[in-house]
């Protein structure tokens, strides 16, 4: 009887074993990291504001993320996510902050980051990314912008009255006009062109125009 007692507790502590060591692999486990660096032209006068937009995909439950840090060594920086943005989408998996910005004054720090994640029971994870991009977009304009993006390509952010984006992506060969816009998204308010190097390391969005004519 003892016997059996004891191979019961083994087979026991051998499927801990194994449920434990299958769950530390799903958890914290980040297999990836997109940026990009966001100028943004609020007129035509004015420089842009500059921002990075970090994504990290994750094959753990998106859900249960806790928060993630993102540091860059050279300068100093640190920021950190609680409670960032959650998406899935094409069996992907994606924790987000779209607006990380330096300090008043400061430069968003070309090179190396490192990004600490972490999820809702303490288990972390790491994974580095590089941010390169013109330093003259910083005092640029609007109207110069396109042409610090050598092979940049050209897309379109359509938005309804609230702010609330209804499309994002290279313009309809149809859109020749405003009218074609709001004829294909009748909710349609506004729209930003946006210059996009690639693996969309570098947006440019340019200021908002309004699609429809004041009275």
């Amino acid at each position: 009887m003892k016997s059996i007692h004891l191979r019961l507790l083994c087979l026991l502590y051998v499927i801990f074993l194994l449920s434990f060591f299958s769950c530390s692999e799903t958890e914290a486990d980040v297999v990836s990291a997109s940026v990009s660096t966001v100028f943004d032209f609020a007129d035509n006068e004015s420089n842009p504001s500059v921002r990075l937009a970090v994504f990290l995909q994750v094959t753990n439950e998106v859900q249960r993320t806790e928060s993630f840090t993102i540091s860059n060594e050279s300068s100093g920086y640190s920021w950190t996510v609680a409670k960032p943005g959650i998406f899935s989408g094409l069996n992907k998996n994606y924790a987000y902050s779209a607006n990380l910005k330096a300090p008043e004054g400061a430069e968003i720090p070309i090179g190396l980051y490192s990004v600490t994640y972490k999820d809702a029971a303490g288990n972390q994870d790491e994974i580095k990314f590089s941010v390169h991009y013109n330093k003259d977009l910083l005092t640029a304009k609007s109207e110069n912008c396109r042409e610090l993006l050598p092979n940049a390509n050209e897309n379109v952010a359509v938005y309804d009255d609230s702010g609330e984006l209804l499309y994002m992506g290279r313009a309809k060969k149809t859109w020749t006009t405003n009218a074609a816009i709001l004829k294909d998204y009748k909710l349609a308010d506004s729209k930003r062109i946006c210059y996009v190097t690639g693996g969309n390391s570098v947006v440019c969005m340019m200021p908002l125009e309004k699609l429809k004519t004041e009275n």
